[in-house]
């Protein structure tokens, strides 16, 4: 098969997204609430890792790095996930934590 045919293969690849929506007028006041319910439709549907993540950083020249984590605690006061404190990803959030 050559490298075109694949392409063509790929590009017929897609499925619809048809389950659910996010419409403006039926979100939650409370973005925790809205959290709480996804996180349960996750686990709810027995997905791998319903608590994975992705955690962006920039460096000191502005370079973007992302990483799947997992989370580990949440509340009100925002999400929790574990990381050695001596990573570069520790290093990035100590000095651009926004």
């Amino acid at each position: 098969m050559s490298d075109n045919d694949q392409l063509q293969q790929i590009a017929h690849l897609r499925r619809e997204y048809t389950k659910g929506g996010l419409r403006r007028r039926d979100l939650p006041a409370e973005p925790l609430t809205l959290f709480e319910r996804w996180l349960g439709q996750a686990c709810d549907a027995r997905l791998a890792d319903p608590t994975a993540m992705v955690v962006a950083t920039v460096d000191d020249k502005g370079q973007p790095y992302q990483r799947i984590v997992l989370l580990k605690h949440y509340d009100e006061k925002g999400l929790v996930f574990y990381t050695n404190l001596g990573s570069r990803k520790a290093h990035q959030i100590e000095h651009n934590p926004r």
